[in-house]
């Protein structure tokens, strides 16, 4: 029984590997935000959103360094925790 899957066991392996080596060769992506993401560069941002109410709150200008992310974490405290997380859309300008 163990010689068996001894002889099986490459088998498997070579049946597979083609496989994985196409999936390697697939072109990549590019990230979803094309803009520098290396440390200490700023990139400015035009923030709007909602109130819980759905009234719409002032646009703000945001400066971040560290991506989309934290443009919208820095406009959610300019507004004071009047703006609904999930209606912040941070453009960059």
């Amino acid at each position: 029984m163990s010689v068996r899957f001894l002889i099986g066991l490459p088998v498997a392996v070579l049946a597979v590997g083609p496989v994985f080596a196409l999936a390697g060769t697939a072109p990549a992506q590019a990230p979803a935000q094309a803009l520098p993401t290396r440390p200490g560069i700023s990139v400015n941002y035009s923030c709007t959103a909602q109130t819980w109410a759905g009234d719409p709150l002032p646009t703000l200008s945001v400066t971040a360094t560290q991506g989309m992310r934290q443009a919208q974490g820095q406009a959610k405290t300019m507004w004071g925790g009047t703006a609904k997380f999930a209606t912040i859309t941070c453009t960059p300008v």
